[in-house]
């Protein structure tokens, strides 16, 4: 959570997305974009406050958690030593059984994932992966192999029909930012960049293709769809919701994983539209994806005794407890260490690359529920599993140790920025979080791995 100096203001949002960046109307009219000349003032209707479950009356959107007070514990510090990735590979590698389900960016109520073997719609999916770090010449990678399925006993069923999909995590991923204990955030370096895209790697692929897996990932699971035609119309027509007369579009996907004793996890697969706005960024949600993931073994590429064990079945994310507001309203005591990517003048380019340098702080917060409404300012998600998503534009201000950390890195205007940040409340007095953080030009600013316990930890430093 990330001190933001201006308060959300509230909007509907548009048909299946959700806008940041821009003025929430309704559906059935056409977006605005905010121009150099218009005022900021609300607006005029208010139908998306904080959306609540007719059943359990949670929150599942509200605006984004307010930082009241912050006192510094001790400086920012620059750490000798950046984590590394081979010891990033070895808290990764090997079986992982999990369920995944998608939340609707309008209601942040669950929707359907993929489809069973009967042709239903299902809101959570079993998965297996098997990671393993491989080495190919001047490559350096994880290879990750996934298996989905409507049921645990399936996963078993189709292991041994060769239907692995891979993706490929490399050591030299252009947005890859990692941290010790398998906690890692991957993303562009700029969300305005023209795509290009390196085979093998899932996570940029072809833009129609990554539209099509992110908004149906299962659909290909226990079968083929019915209408396969039909369904990529569908897809398409909610890929393109969002006005694209201010400047080209461009859509990308941020995975943040959290990572916690080093047999459990949570990944964050989050879809976004950003658009280059007249004095700051544009962003548009499509499609909001976790899957939560139990380390079950070591693993030989694809050996059926490391499928899922039904036995060993996780709960449905899709209907997990949420943390709410309240939960983490109080004083926390919060450690960050952060990486920011400065000019590397050490590159034999012609045009300099970059590296990465971490930092370390910690603070005393206070925290305390957000203010109004989810809107222009951000919102907050509250997940199943007790995850919370936030996605809040934040002025140059805040961007502090990332802007002196980059001197010498010019970012264009001085609007506002995004910050993607995925928390995980492990027990009532511990969470973890990763925040991830654009400049208004779309520019990578920094990255932030967060542990916070509320009330503060004894002992000395953490």
């Amino acid at each position: 959570m990330w001190q933001s100096s201006c308060d959300p203001m509230g909007g509907r949002m548009g048909q299946n997305s959700a806008v940041l960046g821009r003025r929430f109307i309704p559906a059935f009219q056409t977006p605005k974009l905010w121009g150099s000349g218009m005022s900021r003032r609300a607006p005029a209707i208010r139908v998306l406050a904080s959306k609540k479950s007719e059943v359990a009356q949670e929150a599942l959107i509200t605006a984004p958690i307010q930082v009241q007070g912050q006192e510094q514990l001790t400086p920012v510090e620059k750490l000798q030593m950046a984590p590394f990735w081979s010891t990033f590979c070895g808290t990764s590698n090997g079986a992982w059984q999990g369920v995944q389900a998608a939340f609707s960016p309008l209601t942040g109520e669950a929707e359907p994932v993929g489809l069973d073997n009967k042709g239903e719609p299902v809101l959570d999916v079993r998965t297996s992966t098997l990671e393993s770090r491989e080495l190919e010449e001047d490559d350096d990678r994880v290879v990750r192999r996934s298996l989905r399925a409507a049921s645990a006993q399936a996963l078993r069923d189709i292991a041994a029909k060769d239907e692995w999909e891979e993706e490929i995590i490399s050591s030299e991923e252009d947005g890859l930012v990692f941290f010790d204990g398998g906690t890692y955030s991957r993303g562009p370096s700029s969300l305005l960049a023209e795509e290009v895209f390196e085979g093998g790697d899932l996570l940029q692929a072809d833009k129609e293709r990554l539209e099509r897996r992110l908004s149906l990932e299962a659909s290909t699971l226990e079968g083929s769809v019915k209408d396969d035609t039909a369904e990529d119309e569908v897809i398409r027509a909610e890929a393109d919701v969002g006005d694209d007369s201010a400047g080209v579009r461009r859509v990308w996907l941020l995975e943040q994983c959290l990572a916690w004793g080093g047999e459990h996890r949570l990944r964050l697969r989050l879809t976004l539209a950003a658009f280059p706005g007249e004095k700051e960024l544009e962003v548009e949600v499509l499609r909001i994806a976790v899957l939560r993931e139990a380390w079950q073994c070591l693993a030989e590429d694809d050996s059926p005794a490391c499928v899922a064990d039904p036995s060993q079945v996780l709960p449905e994310v899709s209907t997990g407890a949420r943390s709410q507001p309240q939960d983490l309203k109080g004083s926390w005591k919060v450690f960050d260490v952060s990486a920011s990517p400065v000019p590397d003048d050490a590159s034999p380019d012609e045009e300099p690359g970059t590296v990465l340098v971490y930092f370390s702080s910690e603070t005393a917060q206070e925290w305390g529920p957000g203010r109004g409404d989810p809107g222009d300012c951000g919102g907050a998600f509250w997940l199943p599993g007790n995850a919370l998503l936030e996605l809040r534009m934040v002025p140059p201000v805040s961007r502090g140790r990332a802007a002196d950390a980059q001197e010498g890195m010019e970012t264009e205007g001085q609007g506002r920025g995004l910050c993607v940040s995925f928390h995980w409340l492990v027990n009532e007095r511990t969470l973890i979080g990763l925040q991830r953080e654009y400049s208004a030009d779309g520019l990578l600013m920094e990255v932030r791995s967060r542990t916070a316990v509320k009330g503060g930890w004894v002992g000395g430093r953490m």
